[in-house]
């Protein structure tokens, strides 16, 4: 039996604490509702056997904890960084939340990136282990994480899930096995691992990466401006076609889901008529998808549905299409960086983002996320929702004593039309 943990209603969400944990709310949900569903994707997408059907919280949990005893008898440090290179699907959302509760820093490769960039990130971040799949579509990524490995002494371990995997990398299907498992029960806890300090995203400048350190609380605090601009909450089913691989597709997704109590459908590979299917089941879906897909969406005719919810993930740099709404209610979200997230509902003029104060107060006062302009023209954000910390080897440790309200600058300037933002461009 899991110790129960209430959710973040969306009408009174929960300050998150240091305390608020993403595997806390699975646990929770687990034990509230142990039938309900937690993560599915269409048939097509499917990795593993174990997710054929969607996974019930309680599955979800399970599978959470059977990776976590996996992971923590890796011979990797502890706290340290654990490569995932993963769709958008369920088992990416086990995966993090396994990361996590092994004591690992689950650090997001995106299946975007080429051969170059994964290199440059692995490298940056000083990945010593990959968790990847066998194929996706006609992409091999564990072929190319082992191609990587080659040329990389440090990066050490590739796991895997599915059934073509190259020699040697780890079976995930296999270890997760009951023989596996019992074997690594009779092993013990090492210790019981100490709490995950968060979790890396990448900042791109040019050819180079830099890997972002966000501890747990300050994600739900990020996404929270999300969960009360989209009204989500315990009745709410979200669609997503992002995968978790940045802030943004992070929070929309799997912590929106978590956060909001409610199931959480994820498609990898785009297929249109699929998601019709998944908008048109019950309960009415709140779907997730790239700003840029907006025009899509449109010719389709999905806008046109006025009991769809559509939450649209711009990123910096990036031009906002003021004055276009919709029949179904549209909430724009934007994050400027992996720093700052946020988020407002469409009026019948079109997007509504403006400089100012996002998501529930905090104590004292101060907001979750406060964005502004500062004298030199760049856009700047402090509060709980912006707690991201610069991995360099030159970067001093983080202070518990630093002030909340620190403001964070960032290379990036906002363009104002009647105090609305119309674009975030960076700055040269």
């Amino acid at each position: 039996m899991v110790a129960p943990h209430a959710p973040l209603d969306a009408g009174r969400p929960n300050v998150p604490t240091p305390q608020l944990r993403l595997g806390r709310l699975l646990a929770g949900a687990a034990s509230r509702e142990p039938s309900r569903m937690a993560f599915s994707s269409p048939p097509a997408d499917m990795v593993t056997a174990w997710s054929r059907h969607g996974l019930t919280t309680t599955a979800a949990y399970a599978q959470v904890r059977r990776l976590a005893s996996f992971l923590q008898h890796l011979p990797l440090e502890r706290g340290g960084p654990l490569g995932i290179l993963l769709p958008n699907g369920a088992e990416a959302c086990v995966t993090i939340l396994a990361a996590l509760r092994a004591g690992y820093t689950p650090c997001l490769l995106s299946l975007g990136w080429g051969s170059e960039d994964l290199v440059a990130a692995v490298e940056a971040a000083k990945i010593p282990a990959i968790i990847t799949l066998d194929r996706l579509g006609e992409v091999r990524p564990a072929d190319l994480a082992c191609a990587i490995a080659a040329d990389n002494v440090g990066l050490r371990f590739i796991c895997s899930f599915g059934h073509e995997i190259p020699d040697g990398v780890i079976s995930l299907d296999q270890a997760l096995n009951d023989q596996v498992l019992r074997d690594f029960e009779e092993l013990g806890d090492i210790g019981g691992p100490p709490p995950s300090p968060g979790l890396i995203t990448f900042e791109r400048y040019g050819d180079s990466f830099l890997p972002l350190l966000r501890p747990e609380s300050t994600l739900i605090a990020a996404t929270l401006p999300l969960v009360l601009a989209a009204r989500l909450g315990s009745e709410s089913r979200v669609v997503s076609l992002l995968p978790p691989d940045d802030l943004g597709g992070l929070a929309s997704g799997l912590v929106a889901a978590l956060a909001a109590d409610c199931p959480l459908t994820m498609q990898a590979l785009f297929d249109g008529d699929e998601l019709v299917r998944d908008l048109s089941a019950d309960p009415p879906a709140t779907l997730v998808a790239p700003g840029w897909i907006e025009d899509l969406l449109a010719e389709a005719g999905l806008l046109d549905n006025d009991q769809l919810t559509c939450v649209l993930v711009h990123k910096a740099p990036v031009e906002l299409p003021l004055g276009r709404a919709h029949a179904a209610q549209v909430v724009d979200m934007l994050t400027v960086g992996e720093v700052a997230l946020m988020a407002s509902a469409r009026d019948a003029q079109g997007p509504t983002l403006k400089l100012g104060a996002f998501g529930a107060l905090a104590p004292g006062g101060i907001p979750l996320l406060e964005v502004d302009i500062g004298r030199d023209g760049a856009v700047m954000a402090r509060g709980a929702a912006t707690g991201s910390i610069p991995l360099v080897d030159d970067s001093p440790p983080p202070s518990a004593d630093t002030p909340e309200n620190d403001w964070h600058h960032l290379p990036f300037k906002a363009k104002l039309t009647d105090g609305l933002i119309a674009a975030v461009e960076p700055i040269p």
